[in-house]
């Protein structure tokens, strides 16, 4: 029991880590860009991943296929990075983590529905209509016009969320691959290629920054991505991904009240019922409920 309640401990965590990153990307938005962000984000995170593959025990040896998919994956972690930075830049970094969190699951699970013969249920359409009507009472569709629904804060999160979905489905591609080397690699490719094809250091020496930014490009590099993303997965192996995947569900509300605490934000009623409503949906369509009483 013990050993549950701590590996539920660390999992908490590493979802705070995640939501966390919402309101420090915000911040660092004041310092540098987008690909200064990728660049030096994922550089720092490859070096502190490291030790923990050691620690781990785990071989660097990857097959050909994966190597691919790590490229690839590595690419749309590039984009996926890029347009979460600005959508945070241009927008709030509450609503912008509950958005793009709440949305990923849903067109993740459109798209894997769009592959299939088989036609969804009753059940799943009604579950995606309670998401896309989630999603519109967070960015509060009917106060605007429909040229407002899409400005430039909204597009960045949509293809952010896109972006990280078509990650989602690359990875389940990929086979015989433990977790953590697959995202050691998926890192590494990321930084070499911004670094070779988009980096361009135009807000200066990262090393005459003060210590604001320090503190929060350090947490966002070791805690909400080195940190967070190996204790993930590390729980999700002994929990099991539809035990694992429910703490996901806790993101979109630390993003929330973190922004609010370490940005001032407020809080929107609608944003809070949109992702209650949104997170329904995603329990719904992947029947949360039974499997997890069945494990």
């Amino acid at each position: 029991m013990m050993t549950d309640r701590k590996l539920f401990l660390w999992m908490t965590l590493a979802m705070l880590g995640w939501g966390v990153s919402w309101p420090i990307a915000k911040i660092l938005s004041n310092y540098i860009t987008e690909h200064e962000l990728v660049t030096y984000r994922y550089a720092l995170t490859v070096l502190t991943m490291l030790p923990i593959l050691y620690w781990l025990k785990l071989s660097f040896k990857i097959e050909l296929k994966n190597l691919l998919l790590a490229i690839v994956i590595g690419v749309l972690l590039i984009f996926y990075t890029k347009l979460f930075f600005l959508g945070t830049k241009y927008g709030t970094a509450g609503l912008a983590g509950a958005l793009v969190t709440t949305l990923m699951p849903i067109i993740v699970y459109v798209l894997m529905l769009l592959s299939r013969q088989k036609r969804p249920k009753i059940r799943d359409w009604l579950a995606l209509t309670l998401g896309v009507i989630g999603v519109a009472t967070m960015i509060k569709a009917w106060t605007f016009e429909v040229e407002q629904i899409f400005n430039i804060s909204n597009v960045y999160l949509l293809w952010a969320a896109l972006c990280w979905a078509l990650m989602s489905i690359a990875t389940a591609y990929t086979k015989s691959i433990h977790p953590v080397v697959l995202s050691f690699y998926i890192y590494l490719f990321a930084t070499l290629i911004d670094w070779l094809v988009f980096f361009n250091p135009s807000s200066g020496s990262i090393f005459a920054m003060d210590q604001t930014f320090w503190a929060g490009f350090i947490f966002l590099a070791v805690g909400s991505t080195t940190f967070a993303t190996t204790v993930y997965f590390l729980g999700v192996q002994k929990l099991g991904s539809n035990k694992g995947s429910v703490f996901t569900f806790l993101v979109p509300f630390f993003a929330i009240g973190l922004s609010m605490i370490m940005l001032n934000e407020s809080l929107e009623l609608t944003t809070v019922i949109g992702v209650v409503m949104t997170i329904a949906s995603l329990m719904i369509l992947n029947n949360v409920g039974n499997k997890t009483s069945q494990k």
